[in-house]
């Protein structure tokens, strides 16, 4: 008569069949990650045209994954890659995500994304990550961290702003640039610079800095090493497509955890507040010269999720541009049309 086996070997059997298959659906998840649109691993097919680039809040397995949508058509379906962000900014020469390592000594960097979105070198960074820009041409990116806290309505929190040269001497850090306060160079200890947005075609910059419990919109040359003072209480700038104008957050009432997206007239120098009422902590980027578009977090979900929306400069409410994304940039066309 046959002898049944031991119970502690059917638990055996029974363990090594589960890890097997979780083995096989963790390497078909991670085989449609990489696949993408088009098959092949590691190479995601992009859109042509202009591109909507953003981090992927979709719950599952792309939760956090750069993303790329047609521009003109965001009805379509988000081309998911294989990196993941914290944070992301595209221009037609490449981009830059700010990402979450696995080691403990390092645990953030900044990785430098080619033409076709693809990882093609990396710098560590201080903290956690904020805000990340990339110049139009690609020559220089910037990438602001939290050094202590977590927010900028924390009391005592600290930033390290640095701007970095695409293959080449990195610039630093830009709280350590000459600070002109009133035409004079102002030495406050406790200077904060945050939210670089990149002047196209030169070394200028705009952004924002903190100090004595006020904030300042400057402008920034990267030859210069300067940081000039232009108005106050102006936070994370952007500059629209054309150059004409300025979009940024600004502190409104009495309560000063309270902002609201404002444009300013780089040539007639009017300030003007967006249709957008709710206080958005984010740094405003373009979708078009006529079109602000911003993360909104969404309750109900730790902070961690949250929707693209757009307002225009004019007449005309908020509407909702993406779903489940955040960290949204477009960019146009590489040169000879080919899109990158």
């Amino acid at each position: 008569m046959t002898q049944p086996a031991p119970r502690g070997r059917d638990r055996i059997v029974t363990v090594v069949a589960v890890l097997v298959a979780l083995v096989a659906v963790g390497y078909v998840t991670l085989s449609v990650l990489r696949t993408g649109a088009t098959g092949a691993e590691g190479d995601v097919e992009l859109p042509e045209g202009r591109q909507l680039v953003f981090r992927s809040l979709r719950p599952g397995a792309g939760f956090g994954h750069l993303a790329v949508l047609p521009a003109d058509d965001l009805r379509r379906e988000r081309a998911v890659l294989p990196t993941r962000c914290e944070r992301t900014a595209a221009s037609p020469a490449g981009g830059l995500c700010l990402r979450q390592t696995r080691d403990p000594l390092q645990p953030f960097a900044a990785t430098l994304l080619d033409e076709r979105l693809r990882p093609s070198g990396e710098a560590p960074v201080n903290g956690i990550p904020s805000r990340a820009r990339v110049s139009e041409d690609g020559r220089y990116y910037a990438t602001t961290t939290f050094v202590t806290g977590h927010s900028y309505l924390s009391d005592g929190f600290s930033t390290e702003t640095v701007i970095g040269r695409v293959g080449g001497d990195p610039v630093g850090d830009v709280e350590r640039f000459t600070f002109l306060l009133n035409g004079r160079p102002n030495e406050n200890v406790d200077r904060n610079v945050w939210g670089v947005t990149f002047v196209p075609g030169g070394e200028r910059f705009f952004a924002t800095v903190a100090t004595q419990d006020r904030r300042y919109l400057v402008e920034g040359d990267i030859g210069r090493r300067t940081l000039t003072a232009l108005r106050e209480n102006a936070e994370c700038p952007s500059l629209s497509p054309d150059g004409g104008h300025l979009v940024y957050k600004k502190r409104t009432g009495l309560n000063a955890d309270v902002w609201r997206f404002h444009v300013l007239d780089l040539a007639t120098g009017a300030e003007t507040p967006l249709a957008e009422t709710r206080s958005v902590d984010d740094q405003a980027a373009w979708l078009d010269d006529g079109h602000v578009m911003y993360a909104v977090p969404k309750g109900g979900a730790g902070g961690r999720a949250a929707d693209v929306w757009v307002v225009p400069l004019g007449a005309g409410a908020p509407r909702l541009l993406v779903q489940d994304a955040d960290s949204p940039t477009v960019r146009s066309p590489a040169p000879g049309g080919a899109s990158r």
